[in-house]
């Protein structure tokens, strides 16, 4: 009887949880009044007094941008820093996701281009122009991505950003005027990573080539020395040699002290486009976890805050070795390659559908909700701290900051070398030409990162010791280091204010050597 009772009060309990967080996610999705803009786990807020607007046509969008005096286009809401948000309290974020169409024009006599709007997501976009025999030049790295997120943030994989392949970006003005920018305009500099400040992103113009399936391999190396590490990313650069080459990837297990090497081989390109009989399965993601409207995330986010907050951190550095050694077991071994076939494991090309001579394309997995749900429950925070390369002593010494901060990379941490962009706002800008830097990103808990020995420690000391570094757009860490500058920011600031003369696309916490 008392079995009985107690499963019954817990199945309730259960059922009552279920109930409002189910609502407070109806709350979003149907945009009641109330609801607020959030990143896609709920811990990003613009606000109560941000209208979120859902135009789905480029009339609707001209009207809701003449509409508001603050504006700011958004979408699955993948970034980690409120730049999502607009600059003043009682602006509008546009939500993108209705704008999601596409086509396949050629480029030239034999090339190929696809024209895409902002709303697609990056796995949709690779399905669509996989089942043509065409692919970006290297695959989205996160497949829920949208593109116009991916354009105004400088998205990267393998050791290219899209921004190499981009060729014109349809922009939408304050005043409501449609304008494109093409590759070789004045303007193009700053439109190709313009953190959607020059307007709303309407749609991209991408160049796209034959596709070529991806092998992929890893193996494990002697953890060398810091400088060590340094010395096999210059070996690592030298492969890549021009943007059909891909950059190859360290990947840190540091609370296991492992290093592996991964390895991506790209074939070489078909020589005829072979179309698929019919479209690829669609890439779907429903975000079921796009919360944070109400009591229920926001108490489970403070009792997470308290969690971490209060174990030691010991017992907590204790827990990250058997995690790590699940993690590099199902993504290297060998033997399990059938079972990241099975779950969909995202960060294989098995995942990707690339890695055989027909693709399959992207689709959401079971790995993927695991993957998101992990991200929920341990309020992850996705990181990526990016430097020169060419000073061998100075980048050990940047690379000695991010490690002596391993207590905040949790699964692994990876490395990968990227050449310099002449783009205003990359984070892989450089005044000299043939530049290379190296791109260490990790996940992090958020509550770690917030404590005194987390953002605000890493920051300060990258901020002395560590010259020349810079983060993802799209990521965190911006609000310890908002003011640490790269690019060319007198460049875009003086397009930003020709094309937004009033401000009206200024996000919110603004780094101010871009805010003149």
């Amino acid at each position: 009887m008392g079995c009985v009772r107690s499963c019954g009060l817990l199945a309730l309990v259960a059922a009552l949880l279920v109930g409002v967080y189910v609502s407070e996610l109806a709350k979003f999705r149907s945009n009641a009044p109330g609801a607020r803009w959030v990143n896609w786990i709920g811990e990003y807020d613009c606000g109560p007094g941000v209208t979120i607007e859902r135009p789905r046509t480029v009339k609707d969008l001209q009207e809701v941008v003449r509409r508001h005096h603050s504006v700011r286009a958004a979408a699955t809401g993948h970034s980690f820093n409120t730049f999502a948000c607009p600059a003043y309290a009682q602006g509008a974020v546009v939500d993108m996701t209705a704008f999601r169409a596409l086509k396949v024009e050629a480029h030239g006599d034999k090339a190929h281009k696809v024209v895409a709007e902002a709303g697609i997501k990056m796995g949709q976009l690779q399905n669509e122009i996989l089942a043509k025999g065409l692919t970006l030049r290297v695959p989205p790295g996160n497949s829920a991505y949208t593109l116009g997120g991916c354009i105004a943030t400088g998205c990267h994989n393998l050791g290219q950003s899209h921004a190499q392949d981009l060729l014109a970006v349809t922009i939408m003005q304050h005043n409501g005027t449609v304008v494109e920018v093409k590759r070789g305009d004045p303007d193009f500099d700053a439109a190709a990573v313009s953190l959607g400040r020059m307007g709303v992103i309407v749609s991209a113009t991408l160049e796209v080539l034959p596709y070529r399936s991806l092998k992929w391999s890893s193996e494990q190396l002697p953890v060398p020395t810091t400088r060590g590490v340094i010395d096999q990313l210059h070996e690592m650069k030298k492969r890549q040699t021009s943007q059909e080459t891909t950059g190859n990837k360290l990947v840190f297990y540091l609370a296991t002290n492992v290093m592996m090497m991964e390895y991506w081989i790209a074939t070489g390109r078909a020589a005829e486009l072979e179309e698929s009989p019919a479209p690829l399965p669609p890439y779907i993601n429903n975000q079921v976890f796009r919360v944070g409207q109400g009591p229920l995330t926001n108490i489970y986010a403070e009792l997470r805050n308290a969690v971490f907050g209060l174990t030691p951190l010991a017992v907590l550095s204790a827990l990250q070795v058997p995690a790590e050694i699940a993690f590099r077991s199902l993504h290297a071994s060998p033997a399990l390659a059938f079972v990241r076939k099975a779950l969909g494991w995202q960060h294989s090309p098995e995942a990707r559908g690339e890695a055989s001579v027909k693709p399959s394309g992207n689709q959401y997995t079971w790995a993927g909700f695991l993957d998101e749900i992990m991200n929920l429950i341990m309020g992850l925070r996705h990181i990526e701290v990016i430097f020169p390369l060419d000073d061998r002593e100075r980048a050990a010494k940047c690379l000695d900051i991010v490690f002596a901060h391993k207590h905040l990379a949790w699964w692994r941490l990876n490395v990968r070398t990227m050449a310099s962009e002449g783009f205003y706002l990359s984070s892989t800008h450089s005044a000299t030409k043939g530049a290379f830097f190296a791109r260490v990103d990790f996940v992090a808990p958020g509550a770690l990162l917030d404590m005194p020995s987390g953002e605000a420690s890493l920051t300060a000391q990258l901020h002395r010791d560590c010259p020349g570094w810079r983060k993802h757009w799209g990521k965190g860490l911006f609000a310890s280091s908002a003011d640490e500058q790269w690019g060319e920011p007198e460049a875009f600031v003086e397009v930003a204010s020709r094309w937004d003369p009033n401000g009206k696309f200024m996000p919110k916490s603004m780094p101010r050597w871009l805010s003149k």
